[in-house]
């Protein structure tokens, strides 16, 4: 099932822009980053104090993020304001955390 017209013709390379995608998802502070700001747009201190780790950490992860297309940041006053992307961003992770959540329930039973 695919979601446009684009056909497969062989395996994906690592700098396939899906691959990045997952890639980026895949470590556990950026995802708790993606799952934060599913509720709302938030600053880099507000992550700081959630994730318990250096505020150059965290923008290290902001930048990877950014430059996968998966956050964005917007100027408010002193401070940069992060969200997603768009609603596929958040879709793709909820989704995901759904997919596990029906499986581990499977699991369990």
């Amino acid at each position: 099932m695919q979601g446009d017209d684009t056909p497969i013709t062989g395996p994906l390379t690592d700098d396939s822009p899906v691959v990045q995608l997952f890639k980026a998802l895949a470590h556990p502070m950026r995802a708790s980053i993606i799952y934060r700001l599913t509720e709302s747009p938030a600053d880099v201190s507000e992550l700081v104090e959630l994730l318990g780790v250096s505020q150059p950490l965290v923008s290290h992860h902001l930048r990877l993020l950014r430059e996968t297309h998966l956050v964005e940041a917007v100027r408010d006053g002193r401070r940069n304001l992060y969200s997603l992307i768009d609603d596929h961003v958040a879709s793709i992770f909820l989704d995901a955390l759904g997919h596990m959540k029906e499986h581990d329930h499977d699991c369990h039973h």
